[in-house]
């Protein structure tokens, strides 16, 4: 008798163990994979060599008051993908934002971004050149009239 209610629960047991087992991970799965996208939703969260890489930002959001020149303080990413983003508003009088990536080291501009309008989007130069473990900040330029900026930097890992 004993043996027949020993096997039943241990028998009960193994089924709810395995029924958890079943449900457990896919219950894990799913926030986590929501918060990946929400942590970079604006940024590419390509795959390589079969691991998911996401942006994780460094430095920023940093701004600036009205100027036409800023070179912002040292960041330092972990891997050699870094991203700079930029911003301002022109308020219709046509003016250009422009960022470059600088180590700090040597002086070395490791990427340069084009000329484009200060709407109040970002832009972004993102490289693969950067030094990791290695100081560097942006050089951002305006061409026109002085006008508040805001950056910030990411690297990827």
């Amino acid at each position: 008798m004993k043996a027949g209610k020993s096997l039943a629960v241990a028998t009960a047991t193994v089924a709810l163990g395995a029924g958890l087992a079943v449900t457990a991970p896919s219950a894990q799965a799913e926030p986590a994979a929501r918060s990946v996208v929400t942590q970079t939703a604006d940024l590419d969260t390509s795959v390589g060599h079969g691991v998911q890489a996401s942006w994780k930002r460094i430095w920023g959001p940093y701004s600036h008051s009205p100027t036409k020149y800023w070179a912002t303080g040292d960041f330092v990413p972990r891997s050699n993908a870094l991203g700079a983003h930029a911003r301002c508003w022109n308020g219709g009088d046509g003016t250009k934002l422009k960022i470059d990536i600088v180590r700090s080291s040597d002086k070395k501009v490791i990427a340069k971004g084009g000329w484009g309008y200060c709407t109040g989007d970002w832009m972004n130069v993102d490289t693969f050149r950067a030094s990791p473990n290695q100081k560097h900040y942006m050089r951002i330029s305006l061409s026109g009239k002085p006008h508040t900026i805001e950056a910030r930097a990411y690297h990827k890992v």
